[in-house]
């Protein structure tokens, strides 16, 4: 996909999206509440189809460069068969608070494709990429939820109803929705220096590269 936008040297990755960080983490903090059967959560569906890899490399500090696999990208089909191929981007996986993070369900890699697949929508939408019409805020956060609950149908993570739920319900709040609708800042809408990232250089620093790749006893 083409994004018409200039690349963004690693040391620029290593600042924190301010907007991405807020948005799980405030909104997952208020939808605690739901722990207390505050709310309605939403019930786990049949989920989509998710194929591929999913690479992450660190680049700083709660920091990583999403790489898409040039032979197998991480791909997500959603039950009303949109196809869904995030881009390179950097992220910070979900941004769970850390008083949450110890609760079985809430570990910010813990559903990593889902979070993927959720902050590359946010991106798309803010930075006005091919297809970001196609997609609602609603939409968001149903896909985050329905690649959640492909994820436990194919038993790659524990059955989690609650948490699937108030996953979902925290990136529905007023909160995430004004992030949704912000401008993006400065340090949006940028590519990682994918090249730069995977250069392997004696004298250079050491480079940590994440596989989360669909275990072999799932496929």
């Amino acid at each position: 996909m083409t994004k018409g936008q200039r690349t963004r040297a690693p040391e620029r990755g290593r600042r924190s999206d301010l907007a991405r960080v807020l948005r799980r983490s405030v909104a997952v903090s208020l939808s605690a509440a739901a722990l207390a059967g505050c709310a309605t959560l939403a019930q786990p569906g049949p989920g989509g189809r998710l194929t591929g890899k999913l690479i992450v490399q660190w680049v700083g500090v709660n920091q990583f460069a999403y790489l898409p696999d040039p032979k197998d990208p991480l791909t997500f089909v959603t039950t009303d068969n949109r196809v869904i191929i995030p881009q390179p981007m950097y992220t910070d996986g979900g941004s769970i608070p850390p008083i949450l993070q110890p609760i079985p369900g809430f570990s910010p890699w813990g559903y990593g494709p889902a979070y993927i697949v959720h902050d590359w929508l946010f991106e798309q939408h803010r930075c006005g990429y091919p297809g970001a019409d196609q997609i609602s805020f609603d939409d968001s956060a149903r896909i985050l939820g329905e690649v959640i609950d492909t994820l436990m149908r194919a038993g790659m993570v524990p059955q989690n109803p609650q948490a699937r739920g108030l996953i979902e319900a925290g990136v529905r709040t007023p909160f995430a929705r004004r992030l949704w609708n912000a401008p993006p800042t400065e340090t949006n809408c940028q590519t990682p220096a994918v090249a730069r990232l995977r250069r392997a250089a004696p004298e250079g620093p050491t480079v940590v590269q994440i596989d989360f790749s669909r275990p072999r006893r799932f496929r």
